[in-house]
């Protein structure tokens, strides 16, 4: 039975076999991706998305001197807006950059990853450099991982989405990216916090930079004023500097091998210390109590056949790959290397299976990633409900104006929910008869012909729609 003033549930009528009849396809609309406003401009997401390419080039053995040649690390923010600007010269679009201490990326939109490693070899003097391809969604994901910390020596450490957020920020003012490209940026750190939430990385693991604050802050409040020595004066070598500076130390001296580019890099920080060269260091070391080592190299610098100096000294090496090999330091130094920072980070006693925790993180990328793309098809389903009842329901006004309508007829508008409801359920192809059917089979009291005059006037408004090719209505 059907309740008095309820449209009967049909699925059809006499006029189903009536194959000369339209049919109605609305399913096409739901599965346009939703589109976003930014700025007044509207964009798709999934389109915007699969217009992205990247190249990446992470530090090993091979590589290093191609890696120095690009990195953006220890030069000034100037010189690197000038830089990316001539690769997106070079390309005609939009380019994005990052370097961190192991690795070298470029992301470029509307453009290929091919187009985009000639410009970027062209800008850097290069032959040659063995990047690594990524488009569409790939990026994206490789994107998540870097920011998550799961493609750095210390599994899910924090420094790196640090590093991003600042980069992303200096292209977007300095105009190295549009407001519309820089909402890709956007979904790829909402997805690094729902990854590092569901990993529980943001209570197990620390950054590179505070581990080793925390550790010279540690000696300072053992010994209160340090010798220090800094090996090294790239990104990791000047915040080193900078820390101990903070600290209130005076004692401090860069190794580098070329003090006069060194100081050109970072004069202000470089007037506080005393620069000299490696081959100066090893004949007069001092008496430093810390060394700190973030040379950038293939191979240890410091092994059994070239040892540190023979000095008293604490010693942090902060490179990747390490700079300074266990039998490259002396019985009576201390060596807090690679296999500390890991232990370190991960709050000492955690051990931690690499291969299963990458496993385990793509299952859950590729979760949210399932989830990211649902919720695109989930809002372009909501959009579209809202806009047929919206529809429907103004079409309720004009009926109410009819000479068949009765003066206070409160049947009109709930009709055309129930008609609207009837539409969106639908998940196939209809006839337009089938819908005329279905809206005079109701038992609501409503008069013949203004029931003959909905039915007419629901099915050409369909038979319209259907025949778009896109409802920016339901998308705005």
């Amino acid at each position: 039975m059907i309740d008095k003033g309820r449209m009967r549930p049909l699925t059809g009528g006499k006029n189903l076999s009536d194959l000369g009849r339209p049919k109605i396809n609305l399913t096409k609309f739901l599965s346009t991706p939703a589109v976003h406003s930014i700025n007044g401009v509207k964009v798709d997401p999934v389109e915007l998305m699969n217009s992205v390419s990247m190249i990446s080039l992470k530090l090993n053995s091979e590589n290093v001197e191609q890696v120095r040649q690009m990195t953006t690390e220890g030069i000034s923010k100037e010189e690197r807006v000038l830089f990316i600007k001539n690769i997106r010269d070079k390309v005609n679009s939009d380019v994005f950059e990052l370097s961190t201490c192991n690795r070298v990326l470029y992301v470029g939109f509307e453009v290929s990853s091919e187009v985009l490693e000639r410009s970027v070899l062209e800008a850097t003097g290069l032959d040659n450099a063995p990047f690594v391809h990524h488009s569409g969604i790939d990026v994206w994901r490789q994107l998540v991982k870097v920011c998550s910390g799961l493609d750095s020596f210390i599994l899910g450490e924090l420094q790196v989405m640090a590093q991003f957020r600042g980069s992303v920020s200096l292209h977007r003012k300095n105009g190295l990216i549009s407001d519309l490209n820089g909402s890709f940026f956007d979904h790829v750190v909402s997805a690094n916090r729902m990854l590092r939430k569901e990993f529980g990385f943001n209570q197990t693991t620390e950054s590179m930079l505070n581990l080793a604050t925390t550790a010279i802050e540690a000696l300072i409040s053992e010994e209160k004023e340090l010798s220090c020595v800094v090996l090294g004066f790239g990104g990791m070598g000047s915040k080193a500097v900078e820390t101990m500076l903070s600290f209130g130390q005076k004692d401090i001296t860069v190794v580098t091998r070329n003090p006069e580019v060194s100081i050109a890099r970072n004069p202000e920080v470089a007037s506080k210390v005393n620069i000299v060269t490696f081959e100066a260091w090893n004949q007069n070391p001092g008496r430093p109590s810390l060394i700190i080592s973030t040379i950038r190299n293939t191979v240890a610098t410091y092994t059994s056949e070239n040892p540190l100096p023979s000095v008293l000294a604490t010693v942090m090496d902060f490179s990747w790959p390490p700079s300074i090999d266990a039998s490259g330091v002396h019985e009576h130094q201390t060596l807090l290397g690679t296999e500390h920072w890991i232990k370190a980070a991960h709050k000492a006693g955690v051990e931690w299976d690499y291969s299963s925790t990458i496993a385990q993180s793509d299952i859950l990328l590729s979760g949210i990633q399932d989830r990211f793309m649902s919720a695109l098809t989930d809002r372009t389903q909501a959009k579209f409900r809202g806009f047929i009842y919206s529809t429907l329901e103004k079409m309720s006004e004009e009926w109410k104006a009819s000479s068949h309508a009765a003066k206070k007829d409160n049947q009109l508008t709930p009709f055309s929910r129930e008609i609207a409801t009837w539409i969106c359920n639908q998940n196939r192809p209809f006839e337009s008869g089938e819908l005329e059917d279905v809206i005079r089979s109701t038992d609501r009291p409503i008069d013949p012909t203004l029931l003959g005059r909905v039915a007419s006037d629901v099915a050409e408004t369909m038979l319209r729609i259907n025949e778009r090719s896109t409802l920016p209505e339901a998308n705005s």
